[in-house]
């Protein structure tokens, strides 16, 4: 049994080393690598792309023109 489960983690394992590889994913990847270099022009941009293909995500909250400090700013509460 536990050849089984290490023959079948060693497979899921390279299933997820070629997932990550791929092609497809290398543009989502190099987006997320350069978000703490991204100005607000470029966040605009990611989250009116995102809109235009459906896609919900935590930045779709987000008002476009806003910060994300600004954003966050307001939901927190004033302690008493």
């Amino acid at each position: 049994m536990r050849v089984v489960i290490t023959v079948v983690s060693f497979i899921v394992f390279l299933l997820i080393v070629w997932w990550a590889y791929s092609g497809r994913q290398k543009k989502r990847f190099d987006e997320a690598a350069n978000l703490p270099f991204a100005d607000d022009e470029m966040q605009e941009r990611t989250i009116e792309s995102q809109q235009s293909s459906g896609g919900k995500t935590s930045s779709d909250i987000k008002s476009a023109g806003q910060p994300a400090a600004r954003v966050t700013a307001e939901k927190e509460v004033p302690h008493v």
